[in-house]
C-alpha cells in the first residue's frame, strides 16, 4: 500500500501543473486576442459611429462571437498539423505588418485601404492560430465565423461610389418609367427627377446601397446560422442582394408617388415610415426565405465531448505576439506625441454675409446633415450689387471627427454632374491667401441649363501647411500625402469645407476676381 501512495503522488501534482499551465496558456491566448481585435473594432469605431452606412457594424462583432461560440460547441476532436514552422512564420509576418498599420492610421484614421489590411491581419492571425490548435479539422471548422467580421469592414471608397451612382441612376431611371407609365409627365436630369411639383432629388440615401449592405450582412449570418452547404449560401446573398433592390424600389416609388402629387413635404413626411417598413419586409422576407431553404439535406455537426489534453496549446506564440503588439502601440504614440508641436497652422473661419442684399440661410436636408455629420456648419445665399446670384456652404469638423471623410467624395465635380448639370472645365487649384490665411480654392466652370456656373471649392485639412501649389494638390487623401502626414508625425486634427457658389459670369477671369472680393469678405482669421 504504501508504494502504491508513493508513485501516484506524482501524477496527481503532475495533472494539476499541468491543468494550470493550461490556464495560464488559455488566458495569455485570449488576452493576445482581445488587444488585436479591440484594437481593430476601436479602429473602425468611428466609421460605424459617424456613418449611418455602416451603423450596424456595431452588431458584426457580437454575433461573430456567436457563430463562433455555436462552432465551439460542435467542434470536431482536434488533429495537430504535421508542420506548423510555415503557420508561425506566417502569423510572425501579419503580426510585424501590425506596425505600419497602426503608424499610418493614426495619421490616417478614415484611410480604409488600412482599415482592410488591419482587419485582413488580424482574420489571418485568428484563423492561423485555430489551425496551429486544431489542425485542419478546426481550420476548416471555425473559418466562416472569423470571416463573418470582414462584412463590417467598410467597402473601398471607389468601390462604394461606383455601386451608389449607379444605383441612383437606375432607381431614378426606374421611377421616372414608372411616373410615366402612371400618368405623370417625368424628366430625368442625372439623379434628379423633374415632375410638375417640382425637382425630386435621388439621393445616396435612397440609392439602396445602406439596406443592401446590411441584407448581404444578414445572408452571411443566416447562411452560417443554419449551417447551409456553400451554394445555398451563394443563392441567399443573391437573393438578398436582388431582394434589398426591389424594396428600395417600392420605397423610392413611393416616395417620388408622394413627392409628384403632393409636392417635397410629402416626402419628408413618408420617407422614415417608409424606408422602416421596407426594411423590414426586406429582413422578414430574407428569413422567410432562409427557413425555406433549410432542409435535412444540410449538414449536422454532431457534439464532441470538450476536450482539455488532445489540445495543443502552444504558449510563446501568442505570448511573444502580444509583447510586439504593446510595444508597437507604445511606439506610434510616442513618436505621435513627440511631433505634437512641430508645427502649427492658421486656423479661419466664416462671416456669414447677412448684410447683403437678399440674405436667406440655405436649410441642409436632413440626409447631407447624417451623412456629412459636421460639428458646425450651414449654407447661406445672396445677390451682389453687380446683381449676381451667389451661394456658399461651410462646414467644419473637430479633431477625431472622421467624418470628413464623406466631404472628400462630394467634391462639385462629383454632386453636381449627379444633380444634372455638366462640367465644361476643371480650372485647377491655386493658393489664395486672405487675412494671412492660405486657402487652396479648386474652380469648376458648370453648366446650369443655359446659365454659366462657377464653383470655387476649398478642403482645408487643419494639420497641412499648405506651403506651395504642390503641397495642395496632395491633399490629405492622396497615398504620397497621407504617409507624409504619417511620417512628419501629424495626427488628424479636424477639417473644413467651404464652397462658394455663382452665377452668371462667362468670364472666367472676372469670376476668379469676383470670388477674391467675396472670400476677403467671408474668411477670418482665428
Amino acid at each position: 500500500m504504501a508504494e502504491m501512495k508513493v508513485t501516484a503522488a506524482p501524477s496527481n501534482i503532475a495533472t494539476a501543473t499541468d491543468a494550470q499551465n493550461l490556464k495560464w496558456t488559455v488566458a495569455v491566448t485570449l488576452g493576445f486576442f482581445a488587444i488585436l481585435w479591440c484594437e481593430l473594432v476601436n479602429h473602425l469605431r468611428p466609421e460605424w459611429s459617424l456613418n449611418p452606412q455602416y451603423g450596424y457594424g456595431w452588431s458584426v462583432p457580437f454575433l461573430a462571437i456567436y457563430l463562433f461560440w455555436r462552432r465551439w460547441l460542435l467542434r470536431p476532436v482536434a488533429a495537430a498539423p504535421a508542420s506548423s514552422a510555415i503557420a508561425v512564420t506566417l502569423m510572425a509576418l501579419c503580426s510585424l505588418l501590425f506596425l505600419p498599420i497602426r503608424f499610418l492610421s493614426e495619421a490616417n484614421p478614415d484611410w480604409r485601404l488600412l482599415s482592410w489590411a488591419f482587419a485582413l491581419v488580424a482574420v489571418t492571425l485568428s484563423i492561423l492560430w485555430i489551425f496551429l490548435v486544431g489542425g485542419w479539422p478546426w481550420l476548416r471548422h471555425f473559418a466562416v465565423p472569423i470571416l463573418f467580421f470582414l462584412v463590417a469592414v467598410p467597402w473601398p471608397m471607389q468601390i462604394e461610389q461606383a455601386v451608389t451612382q449607379n444605383l441612383m441612376r437606375a432607381v431614378t431611371s426606374i421611377n421616372v418609367s414608372f411616373l410615366q407609365f402612371a400618368g405623370v409627365p417625368a424628366l430625368q436630369h442625372g439623379n434628379v427627377i423633374e415632375v410638375g411639383s417640382g425637382l425630386i432629388g435621388i439621393e445616396e440615401a435612397c440609392s439602396g446601397v445602406r439596406s443592401l449592405q446590411a441584407t448581404l450582412m444578414i445572408s452571411f449570418f443566416l447562411g452560417e446560422l443554419y449551417l447551409f452547404s456553400v451554394p445555398r449560401r451563394i443563392v441567399l446573398v443573391l437573393a438578398g442582394a436582388l431582394l434589398a433592390f426591389l424594396c428600395n424600389i417600392v420605397r423610392t416609388a413611393i416616395l417620388v408617388w408622394a413627392g409628384a402629387k403632393s409636392g417635397p413635404k410629402a416626402i419628408q413626411a413618408w420617407h422614415d415610415p417608409a424606408g422602416l417598413t421596407i426594411l423590414l419586409v426586406c429582413l422578414f422576407g430574407l428569413w422567410l426565405l432562409s427557413l425555406k431553404m433549410r432542409g435535412r439535406s444540410e449538414t449536422v455537426l454532431e457534439n464532441e465531448p470538450i476536450l482539455t489534453q488532445q489540445v495543443h496549446w502552444p504558449w510563446l506564440v501568442p505570448a511573444l505576439l502580444a509583447i510586439w503588439l504593446l510595444i508597437s502601440e507604445l511606439g506610434v504614440q510616442t513618436w505621435y506625441r513627440l511631433h505634437e508641436n512641430s508645427f502649427s497652422t492658421a486656423r479661419w473661419t466664416v462671416g456669414w454675409p447677412e448684410a447683403e442684399p437678399a440674405y436667406q440661410s440655405v436649410p441642409i436636408a436632413p440626409e447631407a446633415e447624417s451623412l456629412l455629420r459636421y460639428n458646425q456648419g450651414g449654407g447661406a445665399a445672396w445677390q451682389s450689387g453687380d446683381g449676381h446670384k451667389w451661394m456658399m456652404y461651410f462646414f467644419r469638423w473637430l479633431p477625431g471627427r472622421t467624418a470628413a471623410l464623406f466631404v472628400k467624395i462630394h467634391r462639385p465635380d462629383i454632386c453636381l454632374p449627379a444633380s444634372g448639370l455638366t462640367m465644361e472645365r476643371d480650372n485647377g487649384i491655386r493658393l489664395l491667401t486672405v487675412n494671412d490665411v492660405k486657402l487652396p480654392v479648386r474652380s469648376y466652370r458648370f453648366d446650369d441649363h443655359g446659365t454659366t456656373l462657377h464653383v470655387f471649392y476649398c478642403y482645408w485639412d487643419a494639420r497641412s501647411s499648405y506651403e506651395n501649389v504642390a503641397a495642395a494638390e496632395e491633399e490629405d487623401w492622396s497615398a504620397r500625402g497621407r504617409m507624409r502626414a504619417a511620417l512628419r508625425g501629424r495626427r488628424e486634427r479636424g477639417a473644413q469645407m467651404l464652397e462658394v457658389i455663382v452665377w452668371g459670369y462667362d468670364d472666367d477671369a472676372t469670376a476668379n476676381e469676383a470670388l477674391q472680393n467675396q472670400i476677403a469678405r467671408l474668411v477670418r482669421r482665428g
